[in-house]
């Protein structure tokens, strides 16, 4: 209690010194520049989530309000919610008409409420998606890598929070930490408060979204991991607001370019698209994955594709949610991701028939082949990010062995009697590839070395890195994906595998041919330079069955 006092002493002082003004003062200071005007309609509410101050935020937003009345040709009331569950229950009720929510609140409000509340627009940067979670430090805490902060105080926002809770709780799994891995951690609610409570030094490590952790860089608070992007927010409707008034609603926000106000928003954004309820899939993804609730909506033309979680949700979706686009629009169904936890999850959804297509490493595919009938369809050319000297620009890639930069071990033979951290015992750049390179040297892993089940690449790489384990066999391009979460300097490459074939695309159950020859084809034919760059592959060619033969019997 002492320490939420003091942290809520020294957020009112610095409030004060920041200049930011009450909702009334925020009205003043815009009526200049947006006259108001008499409408003779009935209003609108417009619903804020209290991500900063009701001031902060309400000034955010003023300008936006101006724009949407001189479209509508009707008053906009702007609402800063008191917390995010009222904010979900004014909205889904219809006590608003409208709503700027976080991912995460919007995906909680479409599972309670249906369509009662539909997506209108989302903010678009630069390169896509606007905002992004980050992991702060004081600036003079010793702490650099988001790898160091075990044991630490850490501060979170609000539950339903993207960016202060869902999306900072995957980056520290990823580096395979968990809430019991902090020695306190706290439920601040507003970003604000995290940034503050990091500075007086209340907490060792805090979550926030990018912009707020910006407004307090020059006063010493530091980012040490931030997040893939997704969007800030999303601006729904209530079913209060008639489809006619959607549209225009839509219409005229896709139109704004006026970039003071877009920039009083949020200073990243560049525009609105229009949003579609599958945009916010990838929360759904983790949002499942954390807790356990599957909010995510299937409908009757879905076609579900299964891909192996090699890496983070937000990371594959950045990957492939521009593919699935793709061949929905040309096949007139709805291709939708499926995201497991880890590699045994992925294993068991794809034989229990669960998926219609998947995506997944060799030897995966061999596993499964033995006990369900899949089938290969095309097979990637070329994928991820080579490190230096990477072979994996072709229709193969293999595996590496790392140690520690300072670790005794200087030749494959010392690797004898060491403790190994694996990615998976079914990953073939992760395991298998090593191990195959290591028996024609005479070395069998399972007898001449302490083989540990890490069960993800960046696992492995943290494990070596902390000193946890002497080695470990990961896929070569997992050393150019997780240089920003460790010191690659610390780290070696003591060895490199021989190729194994790349990844297959392949059906796992009864879809109608036309549709298979259709979606094998599209893949064979796509040329499309930007759904190739996001998935980071040069294409797709016919698989041939009689390369993955030899990957069963290990």
């Amino acid at each position: 209690m002492k320490r939420l006092l003091i942290a809520f002493a020294v957020f009112a002082t610095l409030l004060s010194c920041s200049n930011q003004s009450n909702p009334s003062d925020s009205n003043a200071t815009n009526k200049p520049q947006y006259p108001t005007q008499n409408f003779n309609a009935s209003p609108i509410i417009l619903s804020i989530l209290p991500v900063e101050s009701a001031g902060a935020m309400y000034e955010r937003f003023v300008p936006l309000k101006y724009y949407l009345e001189n479209v509508l040709k009707r008053p906009v009331i702007i609402k800063v919610a008191k917390d995010y569950e009222t904010a979900i229950h004014e909205i889904g009720n219809g006590q608003v008409h409208m709503a700027c929510l976080d991912p995460a609140t919007y995906c909680e409000v479409r599972a309670r409420y249906k369509n009662r509340v539909v997506p209108l627009v989302r903010p678009m940067g630069k390169e896509g998606a606007t905002s992004r979670s980050v992991l702060v430090v004081k600036d003079n805490s010793g702490i650099e890598k988001v790898a160091d902060v075990k044991g630490k105080r850490l501060a979170l926002g609000n539950k339903q929070s993207s960016f202060s809770y869902l999306i900072p709780l995957a980056m520290l799994n990823d580096v395979s930490l968990r809430v019991k891995d902090f020695s306190d951690v706290d439920f601040l609610q507003q970003e604000d408060r995290v940034a503050l409570s990091v500075l007086i030094g209340d907490y060792d490590v805090g979550a926030m979204s990018e912009p707020v952790a910006r407004k307090y860089t020059k006063d010493g608070l530091k980012i040490i991991k931030t997040s893939e992007a997704i969007s800030s927010f999303v601006l729904c409707a209530s079913n209060m607001l008639s489809e006619e008034v959607r549209r225009d609603i839509i219409k005229g926000l896709v139109s704004l370019k006026d970039r003071e106000t877009l920039a009083s928003v949020d200073r990243d954004i560049q525009g609105f698209a229009a949003a579609e309820d599958r945009d916010f899939d990838v929360v759904r993804v983790m949002i499942k994955n954390l807790t356990g609730r599957d909010y995510i909506e299937y409908g009757p033309k879905t076609i579900k594709v299964a891909i192996l979680p090699l890496y983070s949700a937000i990371t594959l979706y950045d990957r492939y949610e521009p593919l699935m686009k793709y061949l929905s629009q040309k096949t007139g169904y709805e291709f939708k991701l499926v995201i497991p936890r880890d590699f045994e999850d992925f294993m068991q959804v794809v034989k229990s028939g669960k998926v219609d297509f998947s995506y997944q490493n060799p030897y995966i595919f061999a596993l499964i082949d033995r006990e369900v009938d899949i089938k290969p369809l095309v097979t990637t050319i070329g994928e991820d990010s080579p490190s230096e000297g990477s072979k994996e620009d072709g229709d193969r890639f293999r595996g590496v062995i790392i140690t520690r930069q300072d670790s005794a071990i200087r030749d494959i033979r010392d690797l004898r009697n060491k403790r190994v951290l694996i990615t998976s015992p079914k990953s073939a750049g992760g395991y298998l590839s090593q191990r195959l390179f290591l028996m024609q040297l005479g070395i069998d892993t399972e007898r001449d070395m302490k083989v540990v089940d890490a069960k993800r690449q960046e696992n492995v790489i943290l494990g070596v890195y902390r000193g946890e384990a002497d080695a470990g066999f990961v896929r070569e391009a997992a050393l150019v994906v997780w240089k920003d979460a460790v010191d690659m300097k610390k780290i070696r490459v003591l060895a490199r595998t021989k190729p194994l074939p790349n990844w297959p695309f392949a059906l796992c159950r009864n879809v109608h041919p036309s549709l298979v020859n259709e979606v094998r084809r599209l893949l064979i034919e796509l040329k499309d330079k930007e759904i190739l760059r996001a998935a980071k592959i040069k294409g797709f060619k016919t698989a041939n069955e009689a390369e993955f033969e030899a990957l069963k019997q290990y």
